[in-house]
């Protein structure tokens, strides 16, 4: 990716929960399962973001779409907008979410580790929810973190 579009992508990974402000913090943080009403709150989230962005002003479009649209899924069973066209950036964004969400403790589930959550990508890959170079471009990414770390050793 070009530095703007890299630029972009780093914005939209910040900003892309900002419409989790409107949710209630005992549905976010309820141990359980949502109900139907609760997982419609949540489900509002990425539109309420969209909205708060532009009410702000000064982001552009793409991080824009980033925010809106990170839980669209290609077979069109994703949310807001149930989009099967979605650019390759907010899959990424979208692949990097989910990672994120499967290798990170909740409060009504162990996280798994990073092996697992990728199969489970890869998984989305085949069912045509997700384009396989967004699972690549999250590999990638997490290889040279990973390599990057390495290389940063703390020395007392």
């Amino acid at each position: 990716l070009s530095p703007p579009r890299l630029r972009e992508l780093a914005l939209g990974g910040l900003l892309h929960d900002i419409g989790k402000l409107a949710v209630p913090t005992e549905i976010l943080r309820k141990p359980g399962a949502l109900t139907d009403e609760e997982f419609e709150v949540v489900k509002r989230h990425p539109v309420t973001g969209d909205e708060l962005l532009r009410d702000l002003g000064g982001f552009s479009e793409p991080v824009l779409r980033l925010v809106r649209h990170h839980h669209e899924r290609l077979d069109g069973s994703g949310y807001p907008d149930g989009l099967t066209e979605i650019p390759l950036l907010v899959q990424v964004l979208s692949a990097a979410d989910m990672y994120d969400a499967l290798t990170s403790r909740r409060t009504y589930r162990k996280a798994v580790r990073p092996e697992e959550a990728l199969e489970a990508l890869e998984r989305e890959v085949r069912e045509g929810r997700l384009a396989l170079e967004a699972v690549r471009a999250l590999r990638s990414g997490l290889r040279r973190g990973a390599s990057e770390a390495e290389g940063h050793v703390l020395h007392l």
